[in-house]
């Protein structure tokens, strides 16, 4: 795959790398044969033997020699930890921990390399080892190249000093560092020096002066490289020993690069002649030797051939381990040089972010994405890859590859060169502006650029300042260059002065923009003009068809969409650029004249004249893009048979048919795809995905299975990243066959995998960043996890090493907050809610969360004024207008609910028929006791999607209480019977549980509840029964269920069994505060103090209805049970004042709590109070009975004089 360059495996510093057919070749070198395995088995037992001998683990020679064959097995871990052991138990053996530095570098871990490199530079500055890692270190993953030239000061006293007749040792050290030096001449500089000593010590030694060579030629210094190789070539052919073709290659390569292109085409052909098998270099010099030929030359071929060749080649680094010579293996400059070439054939145009890459540009960004991985502080390849990005749409990724390297060099004007191009892809200019002036500041030669010209111009284009652009495109035609492209001693004049670059897409560019900008000023015979000369200069070149394009695009702006079509068309059928103009022909067709027919027409014709996999592909794709799947389908089929066993189109079927509903087909050719390639990862991640989604959960479990076990052997980061998407699936198919465990574990591994990635991008800022990003993402899954099942601590760390990992992910915080606030941490969340509102300060939740908390702090005002910050800036907001209600409601404010209402109703002709408004105003009416008008209005937003089930909840619980009576009182408690038995309110019950049918989550453990509660209403004891099991099952999932316990208790209460209520209700009194279960606490404190009651423990009862009053200031039945109390102790007064607040809170319309104030009014001797409320609850209920006798009468005769 091209994303699986990364390295694993073992390495030999000692092989021989620099042979170019044995490291570029097609075959896989450095796989262990069977005598290998044999001998190395062998070797381990024998150390095992030794080491298991008493005092065994003293054996230093057999320790080392553990941790080399733990190394060659790949068990870096491993090897560590004895070497972990060797160094407490040999302090003075050096050797050890330098291995352990080199290691912990080999497993990607450079925190604690250097901690280690550094501890043995404490000891011995001159340790070769530690310098060579700090070198390493700097130049891969800093790009600190001043640093580094020091410290290869320092190395090569060290050298001197230990080493001085070891050229192998100077040669390969200057070798390895050569690789990042990234054309340094500071670094190369200091690399020559050490490749001079080993010349002395081996002056005809072969490798050396090709390494020389090749080290010039990173320089740019050809004409003395190829000298160089040729000497090399020379002492090879004398000593007989022409095995080595290294001299050839290096002098092909440096001559056509000096564009002697005669020269080396010569040596090409006489290498092709004597080579037996191709490799990657051959290939590559042929492609580049056809790139640099005037057009008709076939670039195509070899390119082909290049992109098999380099898949090999990435095989083979794939199986390497990161050491020093790792980038010996990889060539570094050879892979920038392969994605040069392959953008080299593209047009160069920035592409549109829904555009599909083209095939070059897809090579060159892998290509490039591997070497930046491993190295991210080789700027050459991190420069070139913002670039890429920048052309291939992904512009956000070209920014943070832009800021990584300003974060190396905050000088580096081409990172704000494309900052500035970003900037103008979104239309702000002024940003764009100022990455531009950014540039010029730290580069002043930018001015010279076209490319400063073509960024300038386009800031103007936008502010409309047209004549200001026209200038800087004027300017920019006159830099040498720009005009008529450069001749070759001229480009080498200008490379050596270190002249910015002028490239054929930067001229083409000025061209075109040129004719745009005379289009825009109404001068269209100048910029006919301009695209005529355009189209002679760059005739044969990759930019013609983009001129003819622009030339089209002219008549467009011009409105002559005829014109632009006939230009088009015009283009003959053997032209190179028929297929680019027959898309852009599509293009039109769709975007201009929305004609999907003749859209489709335009490839069907590439198919029928190409018919390749290529066409019919395209086709497929146009067909996707019209939203015609089953014709894509056909299309991939044609393509799929001329290409058998292409596993990527296997995968563009599936998809396809995915769309279709066809998925039996689609597993079919998922599977089919699996048995030809079973190393397609990727795909089988989307078999695996089907099947999760077909609840398939035993292939999927397969599937992944099988993958995880293949992916288990990889330790590069893409291997490591496909491991962590399968795990995460793996989780989600075994949630899905209700394996909680597994579920659990399989995220768990996941999160293993992840912090190896995190670990492993730890020099790569931008690398490091995604998956920082993702690891949190990861850790607050399973913190949900955790919180679903009560394990407040885990579910705490895990939100705590999300926010470690990705300090502003509201995600995290935002649950971490909920997890504080219900588990009564309130400073805390009280904390992390104004961190949350210090990112966003328009977030919703956590203003809710913050009201919430300055409510449970008894700030009941500035608990409101956030709710009215809301609500102010979106009096919509009807989440937070039913917060509002409830949180109005519960400080005992009921009576400023509707002005509220009333604003909400006037923010738009639409309110009046909103859902939201319409259940909050139903909440409103139930904490009035007004049930009518609250079902009235509930019932209106029931069929709603996002209010309806709360709605229906809300209508089944006024249904079974539709005075907020409690079931569980002592009149409720004694019509409970053996059989059905016909009660009043069975319309009521019999219309909550049709309610409750239309709810579709019926798992959902609230609904289960008011199922439990319907059935308890009946009064019926079977019913009852039938409810304490739904109830137990419920508590059963979830042991500190609020609502469950409740339900249990009101149900023991109906059964007469005092006790187990009151077991059930002290549960629910330990358990912190839920703001979400508010109401179900608030009905348990009063169960429990109604017990208390009845059982004499007056101070018990005052707590739990105290306790609830703190909650919900306007709990009617708080208020009563303390008038209960007070009136039990003969304090009339005291309980006439409760019952008073329980008055006005039940809206005076329970003529219970009347009968009982009045009653209080009474024996306080304030009759007129005691008379107003008993002819206040006659007028409602004209027959309720013994007010009349017992208080009215009485009071009346009371005041008589």
């Amino acid at each position: 795959e091209w994303d699986g360059l990364e390295g694993r495996g073992g390495e030999d510093e000692d092989d021989d790398e620099d042979d170019w057919d044995d490291d570029m070749g097609a075959s896989t070198p450095g796989g262990a044969v069977d005598a290998d395995r044999a001998r190395m088995d062998k070797a381990s037992v024998m150390f095992d033997e030794v080491l298991d001998a008493p005092s065994g683990d003293r054996e230093l020679d057999a320790l080392m020699g553990r941790v080399k064959i733990l190394e060659t097995s790949g068990q870096i871990t491993g090897a560590i930890e004895v070497l972990n052991h060797i160094v407490v138990q040999f302090a003075w053996f050096v050797p050890a921990m330098a291995e352990k530095a080199r290691l912990q570098m080999v497993s990607g871990d450079w925190d604690a390399a250097l901690e280690t490199a550094q501890r043995i530079a404490g000891s011995d500055n001159q340790n070769i080892e530690a310098l060579r890692l700090m070198i390493f270190y700097l130049l891969s993953c800093e790009g600190a190249v001043e640093p580094a030239r020091k410290k290869m000061a320092e190395l090569t006293e060290a050298l001197d000093r230990h080493e001085p007749r070891n050229a192998p040792l100077y040669t390969a050290c200057a070798r390895d560092i050569a690789r990042l030096s990234g054309g340094s001449n500071a670094i190369l500089g200091a690399c020559s020096q050490m490749l001079e000593r080993a010349r002395r010590i081996q002056p005809e030694d072969v490798a050396t002066l090709n390494e020389a060579a090749y080290q010039q030629q990173l320089g740019g210094d050809y004409k003395a490289a190829i000298g160089s190789y040729r000497h090399a070539a020379q002492i090879d052919e004398r000593d007989g020993t022409l095995d080595d073709l290294s001299s050839l290659y290096g002098t092909i390569h440096c001559q056509l690069l000096d564009h002697q292109l005669d020269e080396a085409e010569q040596q090409l052909d006489f290498l092709n002649d004597i080579s037996t098998d191709k490799n990657v270099k051959l290939v590559f010099l042929t492609a580049l030797l056809a790139s640099k030929r005037p057009a008709g030359y076939d670039v195509e071929t070899p390119l082909l051939e290049l992109e098999h060749m380099l898949t090999a080649h990435m095989g083979t680094i794939a199986r390497l381990a990161f050491g020093y010579d790792y980038f010996v293996h990889m060539d570094p400059d050879l892979m920038l040089q392969c994605a040069e070439l392959f953008l080299s054939q593209e047009s160069g145009e920035p592409m549109d972010k829904s555009e599909a890459k083209s095939a070059g540009i897809e090579k060159a960004l892998a290509l490039l994405d591997a070497v930046c991985r491993r190295a991210p502080g080789l700027m050459p390849a991190q420069l070139l890859l913002m670039r890429t990005r920048y052309v291939a749409g992904e512009h956000d990724a070209a920014a943070r590859t832009a800021n990584a390297i300003l974060r190396l060099d905050d000088g580096c004007a081409d990172a704000h060169l494309i900052l500035s191009q970003i900037h103008l892809s979104k239309g702000s200019h002024r940003s764009a502006q100022n990455a531009l002036d950014n540039a010029i500041a730290n580069n002043f030669a930018v001015r010279d650029s076209p490319l400063y010209s073509i960024i300038s111009a386009q800031c103007k284009v936008l502010d409309e300042d047209f004549e200001g652009g026209l200038k800087e495109l004027e300017a920019a035609l006159k830099i040498p260059g720009v005009r008529t492209a450069m001749t070759p001693q001229q480009a080498e004049a200008a490379r050596k002065k270190k002249a910015m670059p002028i490239s054929t897409q930067d001229r083409a560019t000025v061209y075109l923009l040129y004719a745009q900008v005379l289009g825009h000023l109404n001068r269209a015979p100048e910029a006919d003009a301009a695209i005529k000369s355009a189209m002679g200069e760059f005739q044969g070149t990759t930019q013609e068809v983009r001129v003819m394009i622009a030339n089209c695009d002219l008549a467009l702006l011009k409105g002559d969409t005829g014109r632009a079509l006939k230009m088009l068309l015009r283009i003959p059928s053997d032209s190179p650029h028929y297929p680019k103009a027959k898309m852009a022909l599509a293009k039109i067709h769709l975007e201009k004249r929305n004609d999907k027919g003749a859209y489709i027409k335009c490839y069907e014709d590439l198919a029928d004249q190409f018919a390749d996999p290529k066409s019919f592909v395209a086709l497929g794709e146009a067909y996707m893009t019209i939203g015609e799947p089953d014709h894509a389908v056909r299309a991939y089929e044609k393509a799929a048979k001329q290409s058998p066993g292409d596993v990527g189109l296997a995968s563009k079927i599936g998809r396809a048919l995915i769309i279709t509903h066809d998925f039996a087909r689609a597993v079919q050719y998922y599977e089919s795809a699996r048995a030809t390639d079973p190393t397609a990862t990727r795909m089988q991640m989307e078999l695996a995905g089907l099947y999760l989604r077909l609840r398939r959960y035993s292939d999927a479990e397969a599937v992944l299975s099988q993958l995880l076990g293949y992916l288990s052997e990889a330790s590069d980061p893409a291997s490591l990243e496909q491991g962590v998407d399968s795990t995460r699936m793996l989780a989600k198919v075994h949630a899905g066959m209700g394996d909680a465990q597994g579920h659990l574990a399989a995220l768990l591994q996941a999160r293993t995998l992840q912090s190896t990635l995190v670990t492993r991008s730890r020099g790569d800022p931008e690398a490091l960043h995604t998956q920082q990003v993702a690891l949190a993402d990861l850790c607050t899954t399973i913190a949900e996890e955790y919180r679903k099942a009560h394990d407040v601590e885990n579910a705490t760390a895990c939100y705590n090493e999300a926010l470690k990992h990705n300090e502003g992910n509201l995600k995290a915080m935002l649950a971490l907050a909920k997890l504080q606030l219900h588990t009564g941490d309130v400073d805390g969340c009280q904390q992390m809610c104004v961190s949350i509102l210090r990112e966003d300060t328009d977030n919703e939740e956590a203003s809710l969360m913050l009201a919430e908390l300055m409510f449970q702090k008894e700030h009941y005002e500035t608990a409101i004024y956030h709710f009215q910050q809301l609500l102010e800036k979106n009096p919509r907001n009807y989440r937070a207008l039913a917060q509002l209600v409830q949180l109005l409601r519960r400080s005992g404010r009921l009576e400023e609910v509707p002005r509220y209402l009333k604003l909400a109703d006037r923010s738009s002709q639409a309110a009046s028929h909103d859902p939201g408004l319409h259940f909050c105003k139903g909440l409103a009416e139930r904490y009035n006791n007004r049930a009518h008008e609250a079902l009235a209005h509930l019932n209106r937003c029931r069929k709603d999607r996002d209010w309806g089930p709360d709605a229906v909840y809300t209508m089944v619980e006024i249904y079974l209480s539709p005075e907020n009576e409690q079931l569980w009182d002592e009149e409720g408690s004694n019509l409970v019977s053996d059989g059905p038995s016909q009660l009043e309110n069975s319309d009521h019950i019999r219309a909550a549980e049709k309610l409750l049918m239309e709810v579709r989550r019926r798992q959902d453990p609230r609904h289960r509840v008011l199922e439990a509660y319907a059935l308890i209403a009946t009064k019926c004891k079977p019913d009852i029964d039938t409810a304490l099991g739904i109830l137990l099952e419920v508590v059963n999932d979830n042991l500190d269920n609020v609502p469950g316990l409740l339900a249990m208790a009101t149900a023991f209460m109906l059964l007469k069994q005092t006790p187990k209520a009151r077991n059930q209700l002290k549960r629910v009194s330990k358990l912190p505060f839920n703001s979400s279960e508010a109401d179900e606490f608030e009905r348990s404190w009063l169960m429990l103090a109604d017990i208390h009651i009845l059982g004499g423990k007056y101070d018990l009862a005052q707590e739990m209805c105290k306790k609830c009053l703190k909650y919900n200031k306007s709990c009617a039945k708080a208020w009563e049970l303390m008038g209960q109390i007070m009136e039990r102790e003969q304090s009339f007064k005291d309980a006439s004042e409760h019952y008073e607040r329980a008055w006005k809170f039940a809206s005076e319309a329970s003529p219970a709590i009347g009968f009982r104030l009045a009653f209080n009014f009474l024996k306080a001797k304030r009759f007129v109070e005691a008379i107003d409320v008993c002819q206040k609850v006659l007028k409602d209920h004209p027959n309720y009975p013994k007010i009349q006798k017992e208080i009215l009468d009485k009071a009346r005769m009371s005041i008589r004089p």
